[in-house]
């Protein structure tokens, strides 16, 4: 088992979400997000933290949205206990700066995990956890964008989601 590794994984998020030195982001796609978090499981490493936001960009009505409540957010930690574990997913469920919440609890446990640094098992458990369930919350976000976006069929061929991973 490895160590915490942050370059190893440090790298693999560089390389897929920047180019030309650094100077420009990219956000991946559905199917690039899928395979970065592929690779960060296969590293058989941790980090301190991964957090992926989603947000969906119509381009025929020049209008994106930002899902933060749908926001994967693992963090690795030296110890924690359950109250810990229950806390930081109440805490990350009720952020003070969005205008929507997420008041599923079940969901909050797989979008906000806890790991302890070297147990890469629960880590890598947790990304897979994250990548299958973009089943269940990509259709839910698609509704929010349809309704506050007020997109009709004819906008639909012109949106895409897309992801804005850090890490640390």
């Amino acid at each position: 088992m490895k160590r915490i590794d942050k370059g190893e994984i440090n790298e693999i998020v560089y390389n897929n979400t920047v180019y030309y030195n650094g100077k420009y982001k990219i956000y991946p796609t559905i199917t690039e997000l899928k395979g970065i978090l592929d690779e960060i499981i296969s590293s058989d490493s941790t980090t301190e933290y991964i957090r992926i936001t989603p947000f969906y960009i119509n381009e025929e009505v020049d209008m994106q949205i930002e899902f933060e409540e749908f926001m994967f957010y693992i963090e690795c930690r030296d110890g924690f206990d359950e109250k810990d574990q229950k806390k930081h997913i109440l805490d990350c469920l009720n952020p003070l700066d969005s205008p929507r919440r997420l008041n599923d609890v079940k969901l909050g446990a797989l979008l906000y995990p806890l790991c302890k640094h070297n147990d890469i098992a629960s880590y890598q458990k947790a990304l897979v956890e994250y990548k299958e369930s973009l089943r269940q919350t990509l259709p839910r976000m698609m509704k929010i964008a349809k309704s506050e976006m007020k997109l009709k069929e004819e906008h639909l061929p012109f949106g895409y989601f897309c992801f804005e991973i850090h890490n640390g």
